[in-house]
């Protein structure tokens, strides 16, 4: 697809966020984790590279919690140049020092260490982790966050023989300072090297687009069986169509949310975002089957070496898999069809998630709306030499002193809060402007994608309402 051009509408409770380094109650258990994040060189799509390891892994480890525990994370940044480790979709309550983004925390500067303190208060799902800073996600850092129900909540589906997580993203053979300095240059990524599936590269279904020698993914399971699979998009800027050979994918949950059960053959998950399935082992298993990710909205015959494959290998498989690969659906007769998926995922309203009984609700058609803002997005464009994207034609530019930290030393000048709620027809220009929201309100925020590119929005440490 040339461009897709969305409206997006959803709800936001702007909550007041206390300043403590770290909240941990006495009841709730705590779990420990190190984190040792250094460059190791790694081949996934065949040619060496420089990619980042935590604890000398690529991807990094699982952090697996259960509601309401405690997590304590050390971080020793052996990079060199400074780091954070961001964990979008867990909500920062009473904590935001702890959230790992440049406006809010302090960078961690090279063989340096930070110990992040956090409780995931209240939630449950599947969500993933990456460095936030200088597009150092492009080379890896990244890693899967499980949040299970505590015992006495049960889940809404019968308890799944396991888990199976896929981190499935595009990938380049050049590392992020060679992309970061394409991109400060005026010059765009261009097509990735390829799509990667839990680090690893495409299995060789085909012999002309696959290079021989290159490390695939293999998932066993046993025939009958029904696993609960998490996949998360990592990627930088290529949503992906993910899908199963002659499989199911039964959606059940996406970052935090218990879903309406459906049924899907493919579902196309975008760059940021989290999906639960069921998929029961319900084949003949005459042979392997395809696990695939294959870009979507692009010239897909152009785009066909970046695919990632990987294998599903049943216990009693009696063959490799062969033939070509599942096709993922088309969308160049119908653009619009890529919205219907979407459309039809719906909250199970009917299922306890990290609560027995939810505490405090709202009657949607009767919210008092305090604020709306329209945000914008269009083409990147020069603003003081350098390629820059904008919202509402302000491009963000890094503060000296992280906002946090200026608001609560009362630090003059270092932001200001004037976002307008409004596209403005004056020339873009940079600034560190933010929206001025009120205490305990409600705003509307309405996402208007005026850019020739798909784009994925993250509202960090919310948990947003989307009406339309």
């Amino acid at each position: 697809m040339a461009s897709l051009r969305f409206l997006s509408l959803f709800l936001v409770l702007p909550i007041h966020i206390a300043l403590f380094s770290s909240l941990c109650f006495a009841e709730d258990d705590t779990i420990f984790y190190d984190f040792k994040v250094s460059y190791i060189t790694a081949s996934p799509l065949g040619v060496p590279q420089q990619v980042i390891a935590i604890n000398g892994k690529f991807p990094g480890p699982v952090l697996n919690a259960t509601t309401n525990n405690n997590i304590v994370i050390n971080v020793q940044n052996d990079l060199d140049e400074s780091l954070l480790m961001t964990w979008p979709g867990i909500q920062m309550r009473r904590n935001s020092w702890q959230d790992g983004v440049q406006g809010t925390n302090c960078p961690i500067p090279s063989q340096w260490n930070w110990t992040y303190q956090f409780q995931v208060k209240d939630q449950i799902g599947s969500f993933f982790y990456f460095p936030s800073l200088n597009l150092q996600r492009v080379s890896g850092g990244f890693g899967p966050v499980i949040i299970n129900n505590r015992k006495v909540i049960p889940i809404p589906f019968d308890q799944p023989e396991g888990d199976i997580i896929f981190l499935i993203g595009d990938w380049y053979t050049r590392n992020h300072t060679a992309l970061r300095t394409a991109l400060d240059s005026g010059k765009d990524l261009d097509m990735p090297d390829g799509v990667l599936i839990n680090g690893k590269g495409p299995y060789r279904y085909n012999t002309t687009l696959v290079p021989d020698g290159i490390e695939y993914e293999t998932i066993n399971v046993d025939p009958g069986k029904t696993y609960r699979v998490r996949v998360h998009n990592v990627g930088t800027s290529t949503s992906l169509n993910f899908r199963i050979q002659n499989h199911n994918l039964l959606l059940v949950e996406t970052e935090g949310h218990y879903t309406s059960q459906q049924n899907y053959t493919s579902f196309e998950i975008h760059v940021g975002q989290s999906y639960s399935f069921l998929v029961t082992m319900d084949q003949n298993a005459s042979s392997d089957y395809y696990i695939v990710a294959s870009a979507r909205f692009v010239n897909e015959s152009f785009w066909q070496r970046v695919t990632g494959v990987a294998i599903l290998h049943y216990s009693n498989s009696k063959g490799a898999a062969s033939g070509p690969l599942p096709e993922a659906p088309s969308d160049i007769y119908n653009q619009w069809a890529a919205m219907t998926q979407p459309r039809s995922i719906r909250q199970n309203t009917s299922a306890s998630g990290a609560r027995p009984n939810p505490q405090g609700s709202f009657h949607y058609g009767s919210i008092n709306i305090t604020d709306t803002y329209v945000l914008r997005s269009l083409p990147p464009v020069t603003i003081d030499g350098k390629v820059r994207a904008t919202l509402n034609g302000i491009s963000f530019v890094k503060p000296e002193t992280p906002i946090r930290l200026a608001d609560k030393y009362n630090v003059k000048g270092a932001y200001k809060l004037d976002f307008p709620n409004t596209p403005l027809t004056r020339p873009p220009r940079t600034d560190r402007s933010l929206i001025n929201a009120t205490y305990k309100g409600f705003i509307e925020i309405i996402l208007q994608n005026n850019d020739t590119k798909m784009q994925s929005f993250h509202m960090d440490g919310y948990s947003f309402f989307v009406v339309g």
